[in-house]
């Protein structure tokens, strides 16, 4: 009886450590940050330049891990224990900056779908000047783990299992664009992504939190994207008016 209660403090312990246990293990994964390039290539004149000034983002500096819920069932033969857990995206969990990737992808971007080319520096008014402010920009989801622990007469059986959930981006641009200090538009731009994450039965633990480091990455990529297109087709319209 006395290796009973035993185990089941060990287990309620483990439990209430998991969430700085699970985000001691995501510190390992940098994960690159690609731009996928589908969209289409438009053969238009670029004969107006543009000149891009973005912010700091607002993105985390540490990928971070908090409890949302829990279950104890403490039945002395048949003993389970369940976390949920948030994870929260942050700059350490991807190989380049963030920052830099937004402003990246637009210039790649726009020299595949834009009517107009990239300056460096404004030299007259005649030169387009596009303000970016990212307001807001959270990556997270839910990271799950069990543990169900069955007493025999003379003998035990353990089992842990774990599991992540998609990947949930919001992500909130501000951006105005200017011609010498004329404002041609403003513009708030909203992208909401949910992005599907499949857990392999036959993966470890290490495969999973990778795989799961990964989707996470790959959420707020293809919600860039898309919210770069948007800027950009805006542009595109404003300039030709």
């Amino acid at each position: 009886m006395r290796l009973i209660y035993s185990f089941l403090i060990i287990i309620t312990a483990i439990s209430c450590s998991e969430s700085k246990s699970l985000q001691k293990s995501l510190t390992k994964y940098k994960v690159p940050i690609g731009y996928l390039q589908d969209s289409k290539k438009l053969l238009c004149a670029k004969s107006d330049s543009l000149v891009i000034n973005l912010n700091n983002t607002t993105l985390d500096s540490t990928t971070s891990v908090s409890r949302i819920n829990g279950l104890v069932l403490p039945f002395i033969i048949f003993n389970h224990v369940s976390t949920n857990m948030k994870v929260k995206l942050g700059q350490n969990s991807i190989q380049e900056n963030y920052n830099d990737f937004f402003t990246n992808s637009f210039i790649t971007e726009s020299s595949r779908s834009g009517c107009f080319g990239i300056a460096t520096k404004k030299t007259n008014d005649s030169i387009y000047t596009l303000d970016l402010k990212i307001d807001t920009c959270i990556t997270s989801s839910k990271y799950s783990r069990s543990t169900t622990v069955i007493f025999l007469l003379v003998a035990y059986s353990m089992s842990f299992s774990e599991w992540g959930s998609p990947a949930e981006t919001y992500l909130h641009v501000s951006a105005s664009l200017k011609k010498g200090e004329k404002i041609i538009y403003e513009k708030k731009y909203i992208v909401k992504r949910n992005q599907p994450f499949v857990n392999s039965r036959i993966a470890n633990t290490n495969k999973l939190r990778s795989d799961f480091t990964v989707n996470m990455v790959e959420s707020l990529s293809l919600s860039t994207k898309q919210c770069v297109e948007d800027i950009i087709t805006d542009i595109n319209s404003s300039i030709k008016q």
